[in-house]
């Protein structure tokens, strides 16, 4: 539709048809997994636009309940099915495939029961709340736990419905890091959401008399048992009949140029059905991303009515709430960067998202990927109350831009106590990934330390005795403050490998700077502190 509207207002002269196989037209497919608990007022909420009322304001012909069957490239026309069940054809001078993606629906016994759901458009919406309804339905079991798992499980608990979410990964929203999922999982049981990670589906067993609870099986034989089963574990591209009229098309989408032609060069391909590229990395990849499809339709309509324009691909920003936390991810994970087979560099910082003498203020964590020397941003994950996506969208110019690190650090913020710092998070990512390509600190992850490996090091807590003694510390630390390091060197073995850490990272680049400047060569610095071993997978390292 975007396309449509675009098309117009370039050209009030041509015809314009869009087919749509469904009841809705013009509708906030994104607001779907809100809608359904209720945390939407209404359902019409949903429905931005109906065909009269594109009719009246584009003069544009919109026909639901018609699918497009076939397409004749060489006399340039579509057949398709009527409401009626008739079969028509009609001609095109260009024509556009926006025909988005569908739910994969893995292939496990029981999958196809009555009360097992996917949840992609305002009817699929409308049949579960109808089953909700009419079996009164107490208890839901989400398959998946991306977005829209995520989303709907907050909508489903909401509605006082029993929530269980299944996740084939190791963690909870898949784009992100094992380390900036842990937290969401800390979030989402403490809702009352049962929440079953790295698991397998064996069967889904179906009572027989209505109204009755079915289970699903795992491999590890825990059982769950559910009135609903939403299934939403993924999407593929929509390619049947891009393929079927022989369209160049890949695992990701259909194959399209710059200007989103397909190999057709009068058949255009946009939104989640197309293969797009990475700007940043170049790695071709499927985004079913809204704004990318918004845009992707103007500039085909730029493209048809002959302006200069030229898709410059992703980089991919997107944010999602889990209750009380908000968590956002641009460009790619270092767990996808790394399957690429790159080796890049990564920092993580804890800073609040507003002053932190100003009521209100939160911590959030930046994790920014990034090539050496150069300091190319790779991706960014950020994690937190409030202030994420502010912080992701910040680093997605960027890395729009072709910035680096290195300009991170001279981005000028607006910035009052209620709403920054004077040193805002995304410069103090900067600030450290730039410490780390010019030599200022050499850094070591939490992932990389093992028991064993810490056996043979020389560890030295620089927190507060408070810290130390409540929160936990790394097993082997010897504390002594940042504050008394100086006066206590001689504590130390100028020629151990030492390793030192604070909370959050800071007071840990103090203690590494003082240590270096006397004289101490082998020092690494823990990258994000203490926090990072404390709130994620590596509890081994804690005493």
């Amino acid at each position: 539709m975007s396309f449509a509207a675009r098309a117009r207002r370039l050209c009030e002269d041509a015809t314009i048809t869009v087919f749509e196989k469904g009841p809705f037209v013009g509708y906030a497919n994104c607001g779907i997994p809100y809608a359904l608990g209720g945390l939407l007022d209404s359902d019409e909420a949903l429905i931005l636009q109906t065909p009269e009322s594109i009719t009246a304001r584009y003069n544009v012909d919109v026909r639901l309940g018609n699918e497009v069957v076939n397409i004749n490239r060489e006399e340039k026309t579509v057949e398709f099915t009527t409401e009626d069940g008739d079969t028509q054809h009609t001609a095109y001078d260009k024509l556009v495939l926006a025909q988005g993606a569908e739910p994969k629906r893995p292939a496990i016994p029981g999958v196809e029961g009555d009360n097992v759901f996917t949840l992609q458009t305002i009817p699929d919406m409308e049949y579960i709340k109808c089953y909700l309804a009419r079996h009164n339905s107490r208890s839901v079991a989400i398959i998946g736990g991306g977005f829209i798992g995520i989303e709907a499980a907050e909508s489903f608990h909401a509605s006082g419905v029993q929530v269980s979410i299944i996740e084939y990964m190791p963690h909870v929203f898949p784009p992100v890091d094992q380390d900036i999922a842990e937290p969401l999982h800390a979030e989402i049981k403490k809702h009352g959401v049962d929440l079953y990670l790295s698991a397998r589906i064996k069967e889904i067993r179906h009572a027989h008399e209505p109204k009755s609870v079915s289970e699903i099986v795992l491999e590890s034989g825990e059982k769950i048992k559910a009135y609903i089963i939403l299934l939403v574990a993924g999407v593929r591209p929509r390619l049947d009949l891009a393929q079927q009229i022989g369209l160049d098309c890949n695992r990701f989408g259909v194959i399209t140029n710059e200007h989103m032609q397909t190999t057709d060069p009068n058949i255009y391909a946009i939104g989640d059905l197309t293969c797009t590229t990475n700007l940043v990395i170049k790695n071709q990849q499927n985004l079913t991303l809204a704004g990318p499809a918004n845009r992707q339709g103007r500039l085909v309509a730029d493209h048809i009515f002959g302006k200069k324009v030229a898709y410059r691909g992703n980089v991919g920003p997107s944010v999602c709430q889990v209750f009380g936390l908000n968590v956002a991810i641009v460009g790619s994970s270092m767990r996808s960067l790394r399957a690429q087979g790159l080796t890049p560099e990564y920092i993580t910082v804890h800073p609040p998202n507003h002053a932190s003498y100003y009521p209100g203020s939160s911590p959030l964590t930046i994790k920014l990927a990034f090539f050496k020397p150069d300091g190319k941003i790779l991706g960014a994950q950020t994690l937190g109350k409030e202030g994420v996506d502010k912080r992701i969208d910040f680093i997605a110019t960027a890395m729009q831009a072709g910035m680096t690190v290195f300009d991170l650090e001279h981005l000028e913020l607006a910035y009052a106590p209620p709403f920054g710092s004077v040193k805002d998070p995304v410069n103090m990512a900067g600030f450290v990934a730039s410490n780390v390509l010019r030599g200022d600190t050499e850094i070591v992850h939490s992932e990389d330390l093992t028991p064993e490996l810490l056996g043979y090091w020389q560890i030295v807590d620089v927190r507060s005795s408070d810290k130390f003694e409540h929160t936990g510390y790394v097993r082997g630390a010897l504390l002594i403050p940042v504050e008394e390091l100086r006066e206590h060197l001689d504590l130390l073995d100028k020629n151990k490998k030492t390793l030192v850490y604070c909370q959050v990272g800071y007071r840990g680049y103090l203690a590494y700077r003082i240590l270096k400047q006397n004289g101490f060569e082998h020092v690494v610095d823990l990258d994000g502190g203490f926090k990072e071993v404390n709130q994620g997978t590596h509890k081994a390292l804690i005493a």
